[in-house]
């Protein structure tokens, strides 16, 4: 008698796929957590190397930084984007709290909490946090959010 096998890797691909299926709450739009809410994939867009223009062209980057990935939620025009600054984190925070206020922004906070400097900052209603780490000696990152609800 002929009996026929399915090849394991078959049976494994169909046993995940029903498996996706069964915790899929059948919305199948792309989403992304920002924040603590879920916006759709057609509310986010993301981005690299370059200032989002959800950021005021005052808003201060130190000089020679790299910006890294960057995230808009164009429904509220909350901004996250990732900076990498050739300085230590000192240094680095030092920079944003002078900075920010010599560009008419108010710096409501700018604490140093274990190994991370995170600073917040306002603008006419529109509130942000800049979070400081110092991955490298002498290498500070910098994760900026902008209109922070």
């Amino acid at each position: 008698m002929l009996v026929w096998r399915r090849p394991l890797p078959v049976v494994a691909a169909v046993v995940i796929a029903l498996a996706i299926a069964a915790c899929s709450d059948g919305d199948d739009s792309n989403s992304a957590t920002t924040g603590g809410r879920v916006a759709s994939g057609d509310d986010v867009v993301f981005g690299s190397g370059e200032l989002p223009q959800t950021i005021p062209a005052e808003f201060p980057i130190p000089a020679g930084s790299s910006i890294g990935s960057t995230l808009v939620v164009t429904s509220s025009g909350f901004t996250e984007l990732v900076a990498r600054v050739d300085d230590g984190m000192g240094a680095t925070a030092r920079f944003f709290d002078q900075s920010l206020v010599q560009a008419g922004f108010t710096v409501d906070s700018s604490v140093l909490q274990d190994q991370l400097w995170l600073i917040e900052f306002s603008k006419d209603g529109v509130r942000g946090t800049i979070d400081i780490t110092e991955p490298a000696g002498g290498i500070s990152q910098a994760v900026i959010r902008y209109n922070v609800p």
